[in-house]
């Protein structure tokens, strides 16, 4: 943890950050019927404070304290520092679960049983390719449609694989699911 926490530490403090929520989370939110929400690998939490803005309350979690630190104390937030590598979520617990731009294929499984039936999952991650123009450890990509088939047991309201600009003008091909827990499907 702490070989992480330095790393992104030191990035959080010295890199800039898009502040605006995510496109998805926008366009998607309002299927959302419990207003408990999770925000895995929150960052600064652009999504995590435009949700609150909505009525919702939301654990922020993020392996950066100095990250957290810049949402620290706003309404209806509770940040959370810890290592999504070994972090628990409540079973059962959220409406609303989202994993924007962070990988790890350990928590999938802890993802469905944290939601609730009725649950909707909103993730977004940067999937391999060799058309990337930016240099990413394959470590950290998802395969095609890997993302999609973690999910299959979720009713899939909206799946996607594109091309983007990212913040530093590079073109990156994204995943972006959103899927909802419902009860034939639990």
């Amino acid at each position: 943890m702490t070989e992480d926490k330095i790393k992104w530490n030191e990035k959080y403090q010295t890199q800039k950050y898009n502040a605006n929520p995510s496109e998805i989370i926008k366009k998607f939110y309002h299927l959302v019927k419990e207003k408990k929400a999770l925000d895995l690998a929150c960052g600064i939490g652009r999504n995590s404070k435009f949700l609150a803005s909505k009525g919702f309350y939301v654990d922020a979690v993020d392996i950066s304290d100095v990250a957290l630190n810049k949402i620290k104390g706003y309404k209806n937030i509770n940040t959370i520092e810890a290592d999504l590598d070994n972090y628990s979520i409540k079973e059962n617990l959220y409406g609303l679960i989202l994993c924007i731009n962070f990988l790890n294929r350990n928590i999938f499984e802890k993802m469905k049983r944290g939601l609730k039936e009725d649950g909707i999952l909103i993730y977004e991650t940067f999937v391999y390719s060799q058309k990337n123009e930016e240099n990413m450890n394959r470590n950290y990509l998802l395969e095609k449609n890997e993302l999609l088939r973690a999910f299959l047991d979720f009713n899939i309201i909206y799946y996607e694989e594109k091309f983007i600009l990212n913040e530093k003008g590079k073109k990156v091909l994204k995943a972006f699911l959103v899927a909802n827990k419902e009860r034939c499907f639990l």
